[in-house]
């Protein structure tokens, strides 16, 4: 169950990881213990970037290839959050999560994840948009 609002909440169906992955695949993965202040529970996102994607992260946001998935924050809950400006193309074996919803807590704060630390690929199976 996804109560998160950064992607749809609601019930999903998971499965193993299985390579290749795509662009748009709901992933879920153990929180990064960069971000564990904010966050406990494991973590449901996208796959926003995949082997040889270009990441640009700056003071206006972040792109990945041409695509715009927002601004990074500075601080939540009264705490500064990790920031790691510049540029990357992601490597072999790495995915980068992120969703284009406000306040996403994903790959803009933690960077890159190895695909072999992905817990499992999640389908929607009863999802909705807040507020109901």
């Amino acid at each position: 169950m996804n109560v998160s609002p950064s992607v749809p909440l609601g019930l999903y169906h998971l499965t193993a990881v299985r390579e290749p992955l795509a662009r748009g695949t709901l992933v879920v993965l153990p929180v990064p213990a960069s971000v564990r202040t904010w966050q406990h529970i494991p973590l449901l996102k996208p796959i926003a970037g995949v082997s040889g994607d270009d990441v640009w992260i700056t003071p206006d946001g972040v792109w990945i290839n041409t695509m715009w998935y927002g601004p990074v924050l500075r601080e939540a809950r009264g705490m500064p959050l990790p920031w790691h400006p510049g540029c990357h193309r992601v490597a072999d074996g790495r995915v980068f999560v992120a969703s284009a919803m406000p306040n996403s807590l994903d790959s803009r704060y933690f960077g890159d994840i190895l695909v072999t630390s992905l817990v499992a690929i999640a389908s929607p199976l009863w999802t909705w948009r807040y507020p109901l």
